[in-house]
């Protein structure tokens, strides 16, 4: 009964799937139908019949198959190839973009952080930076749904009122240095880097920080004495979208 499976999937009930068995040598021999049908119901396995039992537990097993694999075709449409180089590309849309880097980041290739600047409901120019290797934001361009700026960020600022906060993330350390601004440190690979350009070789001692003691500043008694290399290579994109004054993403492949 080779394909005999996936035909059972054309049929309503089981009902339908035995009178499409009975052929009228069947009626010409036994003249009465519901007898037929009665008889074929037991399983012919001469005929190739299924039993009741037989055709339901044959019904879902193949319901099943067929919907795994309608699910596994609709994720493979779903993928998208994303090129490495393409990081830089200004004429990428916002989430084309946000997605890129976020697959690039998961696979440990590159880290990203997004600067957002726009004007709020309230009429105050708002400014950000933001790790976008996080789970909070997965789940907003999962969704579709633009980001904007939360005081849990790693740098955020409400220019209207002058409030300011800083915070570390999964992914990031902050420092807030006299010499070049606001520090990022990547965990994960230990580098430090600004986002503003920087000679190349560029060094500065951790310890010339303005954040008020060791434990704000996240250094330890050794490390805030040590000299630091800054990486130089950080790339930087901005992307044109009609929600934001200013939207770049900085990227440093690690």
């Amino acid at each position: 009964m080779e394909g005999e499976g996936d035909c059972i999937l054309t049929f309503s009930s089981y009902e339908e799937y035995v009178k499409s068995k009975i052929t009228p040598a069947d009626l010409f021999y036994i003249e009465d139908e519901q007898l037929v049908f009665e008889i074929f119901s037991l399983g012919l396995q001469s005929r190739g019949v299924l039993s009741c039992e037989d055709f339901n537990s044959t019904y879902q097993k193949n319901k099943k198959k067929n919907e795994s694999l309608k699910r596994a075709e609709e994720r493979k449409e779903d993928i998208v190839q994303y090129d490495i180089n393409s990081l830089t590309d200004h004429t990428m849309s916002f989430f084309y973009a946000i997605n890129c880097h976020m697959h690039f980041c998961e696979s440990n290739k590159i880290c990203s952080i997004l600067f957002i600047r726009y004007v709020n409901k309230n009429n105050s120019e708002i400014s950000s930076y933001i790790d976008i290797n996080s789970e909070k934001i997965r789940q907003k361009i999962k969704q579709q749904k633009y980001i904007y700026a939360r005081k849990d960020d790693l740098a955020y600022f409400n220019w209207h009122n002058n409030y300011s906060c800083t915070n570390d993330s999964e992914n990031f350390q902050i420092i807030v240095n006299k010499q070049v601004g606001i520090l990022f440190k990547y965990k994960r690979g230990g580098k430090y880097f600004t986002l503003n350009p920087v000679r190349r070789g560029m060094k500065i001692r951790l310890s010339d920080n303005i954040s008020e003691g060791r434990a704000s500043a996240g250094l330890s008694l050794g490390e805030e004495e040590k000299m630091i290399s800054l990486c130089d290579g950080v790339e930087r994109v901005e992307l044109r979208d009609e929600n934001y004054l200013q939207c770049i993403l900085y990227t440093l492949r690690v």
